[in-house]
């Protein structure tokens, strides 16, 4: 599935709303976010080798956030950020517990469990939306304006904006 324009847009907004510390530190990033929100967000980490996902469960009182500790500290970061595109995409609704009988019952029949709760996974849409903003915060996490080349000549910026017209969404 291609992502669309609407979605580029819709995600572009939500990262360019949101302050990225330098340097990046996704608990602290994490913190900041739940703290601009007023609502709690819990980091649950979920050892051992079975999973290398994580899900987003909300309650009335907190945003939880699970994520594989069995894993490289670029991919558990991965996870995290993509649990957050969840969040601000605002794909909380009883979906949010889909994933948690693989993450959590793990010698339970995922449909068993699905069944009794009656629950439903996230939409395509809504993963591919979560994974852009994910994306997106990490690309923007890795700017790092110490490392910056400096200005750039008119003859670049030309080049650049020729180069950037080819993959223009609008």
């Amino acid at each position: 599935m291609a992502v669309d324009r609407r979605m580029w847009r819709r995600c572009r907004q939500i990262v360019d709303g949101l302050t990225i510390p330098a340097p990046f530190e996704p608990v602290a990033f994490i913190g900041a976010l739940a703290h601009r929100r007023g609502r709690r967000v819990e980091l649950v980490p979920m050892p051992g080798g079975a999973t290398q996902c994580g899900a987003l469960v909300a309650t009335d009182d907190a945003d939880y956030l699970f994520y594989a500790t069995s894993t490289t500290r670029l991919h558990r970061e991965h996870i995290l950020l993509h649990e957050v595109g969840h969040l601000l995409c605002g794909h909380i609704d009883d979906r949010s517990l889909a994933a948690l009988p693989d993450l959590l019952l793990p010698n339970l029949s995922a449909d068993l469990v699905r069944r009794v709760l009656g629950r439903s996974d996230y939409s395509a849409a809504q993963e591919q939306e979560a994974e852009l903003v994910a994306s997106m915060i990490a690309q923007r996490a890795r700017r790092d304006p110490v490392d910056s080349p400096g200005p750039v000549t008119p003859e670049v910026a030309d080049g650049l904006a020729r180069l950037g017209s080819i993959f223009a969404t609008d």
